[in-house]
């Protein structure tokens, strides 16, 4: 059975998945800064075969069916959670890029009303600080329809999980192959945005089939359950040079729509069941819900926290005869400059740590913003 809490009597909190949602926002932030100097199955399970299906997975596991009988306001709770934040986020760092500018630093696109208003929905990338902000507009056009889809299903009769999982994968392989098709010129504007929905659509439909259909069934002996995941893997990794593919970007699908939607299964299997394991063990663990109580902010701010990471090192070399190597124009110019003492790659357990914790810091203080100005206006506290 699986561990569950009780807040308040009557919150019940799923531990097992606050932990999976922690491990899968490690990954994705170690993802982009050598992996956070650490390996985590990374050779037989490559980081961006899986990272983002697993996100997208746990979105779809905590999808309610009662949210067919409101949709539209189901839709309207998803854009106060998910659009207005990070829309609002956009305009914060396109004024954060105007400042730097200032002192040199020229990273992002030019500050203007297409990149400050339209570029979040159809890229998302382009001001960089917050570029993994690019995730939340599909995220949100696939809950959109989802929840769209479900009703229409259910008023003709037709609601069933297999039918549904069936018609997602079919969408998500023909957003694969038409990406593919678009690898030349790359895949750009309002097409970005739908190709990376409908990439996303199967991987939210396998969480919710997860709960509803197979999370009852989910307990095979882990030495056999381990030994189909791993012989799988292994099937992939000899029949298919490259197992990674670029989600964002919805590039590099070398191995065609089939073995992106394999390996996003297998890898999320894999980190089910360790979840799973490791959850009786750690419990309600408060390290844990710090980080899976604030994926988004992690989301959406792991840039800066990198950035934070490298204006450390910087001061240290400009105050200390330590780091002399520290190169503060290549900072300036590129997200991507990470400065690592003497090449050594487990420095990016700094970065990883600045990834996750100052997004969480940034948090709070709005949160205790926030709750200051709701005190002095009621009119937010109704719903």
């Amino acid at each position: 059975m699986k561990k569950k809490i009780t807040q308040n009597n009557s919150e019940s909190v799923n531990l097992q998945f606050k932990l999976l949602s922690a491990i899968g926002i490690i990954i994705i932030v170690a993802g982009h800064c050598y992996h956070g100097g650490i390996s985590l199955g990374y050779e037989w399970f490559p980081t961006y075969s899986f990272n983002i299906a697993l996100l997208v997975f746990i979105s779809g596991y905590f999808y309610n069916p009662t949210h067919q009988d409101h949709p539209l306001k189901y839709i309207w709770k998803r854009t106060k959670r998910l659009l207005i934040p990070a829309y609002l986020w956009n305009i914060v760092y396109g004024l954060f890029i105007l400042f730097m500018g200032n002192f040199g630093y020229t990273i992002g696109a030019e500050v203007n009303l297409y990149n400050l208003f339209v570029m979040p929905f159809v890229d998302g990338e382009a001001f960089l600080y917050n570029l993994g902000s690019w995730f939340v507009y599909p995220l949100f056009l696939v809950c959109a329809v989802n929840v769209l889809f479900r009703k229409l299903l259910k008023l003709i009769k037709l609601e069933n999980e297999y039918f549904i999982t069936v018609i997602s994968l079919a969408v998500g392989m023909v957003g694969i192959q038409l990406s593919i098709n678009s690898s030349a010129a790359g895949v750009h504007g309002i097409w970005l945005l739908l190709f990376r929905a409908m990439f996303f659509l199967p991987c939210f439909q396998f969480g919710r089939f997860y709960k509803s259909n197979l999370e009852k069934h989910d307990n095979l002996n882990s030495i056999a359950y381990f030994a189909i995941i791993f012989g799988v893997q292994l099937l992939l990794l000899t029949f298919f040079q490259n197992l990674e593919y670029t989600p964002s970007k919805c590039s590099g699908f070398s191995n065609g729509f089939i073995v992106p939607y394999l390996t996003a299964i297998t890898g999320i299997a894999f980190w089910l069941r360790i979840s799973k394991l490791l959850t009786p063990i750690i419990k309600d663990w408060k390290f844990v819900r710090l980080i899976a109580d604030n994926t988004y902010s992690i989301m959406i701010h792991q840039m800066l926290g990198y950035m934070s990471v490298k204006w450390l090192f910087c001061i240290v070399s400009m105050t200390t005869p330590l780091f002399a190597d520290f190169n503060i124009q290549s900072m300036k110019t590129s997200i991507w400059y990470y400065y690592l003492p003497k090449g050594l790659q487990q420095y990016g357990m700094l970065y990883l740590a600045g990834g996750i914790f100052l997004p969480i810091l940034i948090q709070k203080i709005c949160d205790l913003i926030y709750g200051a100005v709701k005190k002095h206006m009621p009119v937010l506290n109704k719903k």
